[in-house]
């Protein structure tokens, strides 16, 4: 029996986020009529042709958690967000030293207000924070225009078979953030560019700091990028989950970015000297204690 997803609409502003409904009503809620460019789908068809698609990939799924909001003009139901836990043989309940959940989200709307996505994460359960990497490859959606219900099957199906690699490369990642040394200053960097990037808004800036300076939890005390994403990952839990997603896909590219780079700069400072850069330099990729 694979856990429930932690609700979470009871942390949230209910008219930004959604509540809470069951599978069956879930059902009742139908799609409105279809026009010759928009071709909404029935959330409750696609959960099932999602459901299907992990148990024949070899996933278990949890009970799901349904989460639906009102379009915020006609206050009528119309923005979805899906959760389930997935277990699999081939991957490990555990992440970055931590037991963690392996989440699966999917996306719809009925106002065109969201693409109908399928999206990976995770839940580590130590401080119930949940990292989204993005879209199945990245770009696992179709918006619901004319002949989407003939690409929906291929899109769906096809992006399923894609979750156990991704889900494997989620656990590479995560050990390039636990390897990547961050000092006080990159943290900061990183922490303004997410704000220029519209990651968290400028009343949100002291509060990633504080959660990188002072951890709520001794797993977040290494100075790694992966203590710093939870940073973020601390202040976002309980917001937004629709748009948490983005968020954090952005969070990622940055600090994907900024390792990158520093690295690379490493690498270049090594040629130019023929010795190891000093401990000074931007970045190292050792391995941090975990």
């Amino acid at each position: 029996m694979v856990a429930i997803p932690v609700p979470t609409n009871a942390l949230m502003e209910k008219e930004k986020f959604g509540k809470a409904y069951t599978t069956e009503q879930v059902g009742r809620l139908s799609p409105p009529r279809e026009t010759e460019t928009h071709k909404p789908q029935h959330h409750h068809n696609i959960f099932d042709m999602v459901s299907n698609g992990l148990q024949r990939s070899g996933f278990q799924h949890s009970e799901p958690l349904h989460y639906v909001a009102n379009n915020p003009k006609t206050k009528e139901p119309a923005r979805f967000m899906t959760v389930m836990n997935v277990v699999h043989d081939k991957i490990s309940n555990r992440l970055g030293g931590l037991e963690a959940h392996r989440q699966v989200f999917i996306q719809n709307s009925y106002d065109k207000s969201l693409p109908i996505s399928i999206i990976t994460g995770v839940n580590v359960c130590i401080c119930s924070n949940g990292l989204t990497f993005g879209q199945v490859e990245g770009r696992v959606k179709r918006k619901q225009t004319r002949r989407v219900a003939d690409h929906l099957y291929g899109m769906i199906y096809g992006g399923i078979d894609r979750i156990l690699g991704g889900m494997i490369e989620q656990d590479n990642k995560v050990v390039t953030y636990q390897n990547a040394e961050m000092t006080n200053l990159m943290a900061d960097h990183i922490i303004m560019e997410s704000m220029r990037q519209g990651v968290v808004n400028p009343a949100g800036v002291k509060e990633v700091y504080d959660n990188w300076a002072t951890p709520n939890y001794d797993e977040y005390k290494d100075r790694n990028a992966w203590s710093l994403i939870n940073a973020f990952t601390e202040r976002d839990r309980g917001r937004n989950i629709f748009r948490r997603h983005g968020n954090h896909r952005k969070l990622v590219n940055i600090v994907d970015n900024y390792i990158d780079n520093a690295h690379t700069n490493r690498m270049l400072e090594y040629d130019a000297v023929g010795t190891q850069p000093d401990e000074t330099a931007d970045i190292s990729m050792g391995t941090a204690d975990f």
